[in-house]
């Protein structure tokens, strides 16, 4: 005992685990002894709530009783003819009135809870009463839903009762109730509150405590232990509303009623709208409770006093193999380092096991990172059909086996389509993410199908193997592969083509699936992104003997020597199509031989100073790489729209060095006929053969001048030699170079040289003797 004690004061795992014992127990006593003292007292308020609905079932039988009762006594007032006259007649008398009320006082006699039954005659104002009370005017104001209404009223009448007033239950009887108007006849049956309250008396048995009464579909009270109450509207007590808003025939509660617990129950009569309402006050219910609380909690204490010694000899069994594992991994530890008191064996053996396992998880790491990289390689293989180059062990290679079982395997090919685009969108990190989404998203989407495993084979290129039970194509395929098309194209703004391979039998035929896979995939040019492709879509490409479209290749290239872009563009629309009814290959390879046909065709532009050869191998590669033929059409449109302009500036520059020919002509002969003062720009031309405007355009677009200036430049150059040069006058001079007006002639030389013909030729008289020095 004392050892126990001992280790329960130093080791804090025998303090643990025996705290925890004693916390286990003290819990189960706990609970079970409050679960027990629930569940009874609940048993008990059932019994009680089960007892009140059996009693008020009784009173709702009886007052249905009481109801049916009152429809017999109705209906066979109605078929009395002393009755049906009486309601019908338009004429007092005395003793018919006298004979009914007879009639109606034998059957009250018979019916003790009927107070009195009366009939009312509008048409003569007649009332026979069998108490003789008289007609209550407001019983015709009521609105008839019915044959028969229910109109619960005080009365009083002077002289009876004490002059208290009567609380009267009436019944309103309407004999001509489908003709009803205003002068209708009336029944009506009185039962006095009275009755109801003796019955739910009698069948009752509930003490002064409990709170018996009825109230109507409104929350008005229609009969009630306390007397003062009738009539009473409690439709705004919120125990009331909740039996008013409740669609049960039957039903208990609880609530809180002038801040005390009540046990509400009730059952409606369906015949009347009548609710029968017990209320009692909870703490009555079980009138030992608190005596019965007691003792539970004195036996539970008990109980959990004898767990505490329990749990301790408990502890030292289980703490025994803890004890003897805690001395081999530290032996000889009977002080801990820290000086503490108390020893921790859970955290020295939390320390040593963690080392352990960090060791064993990076170990697992390893041996599972090795094992995906092995699967990833050994499943490149199996597509590619070739060995596995590196040594695996067998048994690696053989659990593989057994996971890609098959025994039929379909490849699956994904395109993404427009990656170069893509790239532009996203960053270099994020590509790499896209096509793991990919990964995750078609194993989600295929497994369901079958087992699938996903590899990466280049930059835009993904490939699933999917393993079939059955040598078909599953039917279910395509809507997943659909379903994988909008999920990437909905979260990723990515589209993706799809090339479904043959189905094939074994691993070793896997590569004929992937090779038939990657063919089919490539007929998304022609079909178009997000297209799934397979051996039925593309055989009628396959199958077509399609020819070289020579005929269109012959209308583009008019088309394009044409140069107007609208029959260009029907050219290639027509030659595009005539392409894609055949194979794929034959699509780009009778694409790059139109290329090659325009090239030879126009090969005369490779002179023109601004042509390219690189344009034709740079088209020639996109049609390679293109995805779809509208990028073949854009292709083409580009190389005719060049071409089209290569031939445009081609005549430009043959129609600018005719021009240059024809102006350097038109320059001789402005030289050698200057002297001519018939000399025009209309002479010129017509020995040039073209029109004199169309000339002094050319000649000024070459010259920067006009012909008139080029002329008058031309005479100003003869004339001032011949002023540096000669002794003839000014006006010879002039007229030599074919300008016969001398004044016209010095204003044109001074305009240009700032000096006068004179004044030249002294200035350049004046330089000569200088010029003579100097030699």
């Amino acid at each position: 005992m004392r050892n126990t004690m001992n280790q329960l004061v130093r080791y804090k795992a025998f303090q643990k685990l025996t705290i925890s014992y004693f916390l286990l127990v003290l819990l189960t006593v706990s609970l079970l002894s409050g679960v027990l003292f629930y569940l009874f007292s609940r048993s008990a308020v059932k019994e009680i709530d089960r007892n009140s609905k059996a009693m008020l079932s009784q009173i709702t039988y009886a007052s249905d009783v009481v109801y049916n009762q009152v429809m017999t006594i109705g209906n066979a007032l109605l078929i009395q003819r002393e009755i049906i006259s009486f309601l019908n007649d338009t004429t007092e008398n005395k003793i018919n009135n006298y004979r009914i009320f007879q009639q109606m006082s034998q059957i009250t006699s018979i019916y003790p809870y009927i107070h009195s039954i009366g009939i009312y005659r509008p048409s003569t104002g007649t009332t026979v009463d069998t108490a003789g009370l008289p007609f209550d005017s407001s019983l015709t104001a009521l609105s008839a839903e019915r044959y028969m209404e229910f109109y619960p009223r005080s009365l009083t009448i002077a002289g009876r009762n004490n002059d208290d007033p009567l609380q009267l239950l009436t019944f309103l009887l309407y004999p001509d109730f489908s003709f009803q108007t205003s002068d209708n006849p009336l029944i009506y049956i009185n039962v006095e509150e009275k009755s109801i309250l003796t019955t739910i008396r009698k069948i009752s048995k509930a003490d002064a405590a409990s709170n018996v009464f009825v109230i109507n579909d409104e929350g008005k009270v229609i009969s009630h232990t306390d007397s003062n109450l009738f009539l009473e509207d409690l439709s705004k007590e919120q125990y009331v509303q909740q039996i008013l808003n409740q669609d049960k025939k039957e039903n208990s509660f609880t609530a809180n009623i002038h801040n005390k617990k009540h046990l509400v129950t009730y059952v409606k009569s369906e015949k009347m709208d009548w609710y029968f309402v017990s209320v009692s006050p909870y703490s009555g219910l079980i009138s030992n409770i608190d005596r019965l609380r007691s003792v539970t909690l004195l036996v539970t204490a008990g109980i959990v006093l004898t767990g505490l010694l329990i749990s301790i000899f408990l502890t030292k069994s289980i703490y025994s193999p803890l004890s003897t594992l805690f001395e081999k991994i530290m032996p000889g530890t009977n002080v801990p380092a820290s000086g503490s008191p108390f020893i921790d064996e859970y955290k020295i053996m939390a320390e040593v096991f963690h080392s352990l396992e960090e060791r064993d998880k990076s170990m697992q790491f390893v041996i599972s990172s090795s094992s995906r990289t092995i699967r990833e390689l050994y499943l490149h293989s199996l597509l590619q059909g070739h060995p596995l180059e590196y040594s695996v062990p067998s048994e690696l290679i053989r659990d593989i086996d057994e996971e890609v079982s098959g025994p039929y395997f379909c490849v699956l090919v994904f395109k993404i389509n427009e990656l170069e685009l893509a790239k532009g969108r996203m960053d270099a990190e994020q590509r790499p993410l896209l096509r793991f989404a990919l990964g995750n998203i078609a194993k989600e989407m295929l497994g369901h199908i079958g087992a699938c495993d996903y590899l990466n084979i280049g930059e835009n290129e993904t490939a699933a193997i999917l393993q079939c039970a059955k040598n078909q194509t599953p039917e279910e395929l395509k809507p997943a592969l659909r379903n994988i098309q909008s999920f990437l194209n909905r979260y990723f703004k990515v589209t993706v083509s799809i090339g479904v391979g043959d189905i094939s039998c074994g691993r070793n035929n896997i590569p004929s699936s992937y090779t038939s896979a990657q063919q089919y995939v490539k007929y998304r040019m022609i079909y178009g992104k997000e297209s799934i492709l397979d051996a039925i879509a593309t055989r009628p490409h396959m199958m077509t003997a399609l020819s070289y479209p020579s005929a269109y290749e012959k209308k583009l290239i008019d088309a394009v020597q044409s140069g107007k872009p609208e029959p260009i563009q029907d050219a290639i629309g027509q030659f595009t199509e005539q392409i894609s009814n055949g194979s794929i290959n034959q699509v780009i390879t009778y694409s790059i031989q139109l290329m090659l046909s325009l090239l030879k065709h126009f090969e005369y532009l490779q002179h023109v100073p601004d042509s390219n050869f690189n344009e034709y191998l740079v088209a020639v590669t996109d049609i390679e790489s293109a995805e779809h033929l509208t990028e073949i059409k854009d292709i083409f449109q580009r190389y005719c729209y060049n071409i089209c302009a290569l031939i445009e500036e081609k005549n430009l520059w043959m129609n600018a060095q005719k021009h240059n020919v024809i102006i350097e002509k038109v320059q001789n002969y402005i030289q050698e006929h200057y002297a001519q003062p018939n000399l025009s720009l209309e002479l010129v031309s017509n020995i040039a053969g073209l029109s004199p405007s169309y000339l002094g355009k050319l000649f000024k677009g070459a010259t920067r001048q006009s012909f008139s200036e080029y002329l008058n430049h031309t005479r100003l150059e003869k004339a001032k030699n011949l002023l540096a040069s000669t002794h003839e006058t000014a006006a010879k001079i002039s007229e030599s170079v074919g300008m016969y007006n001398i004044t016209y002639f010095s204003t044109l030389f001074k305009k240009k040289y700032g000096l006068t013909p004179s004044a030249y030729r002294e200035q350049e008289a004046l330089k000569s003797p200088d010029s003579a020095g100097e030699d």
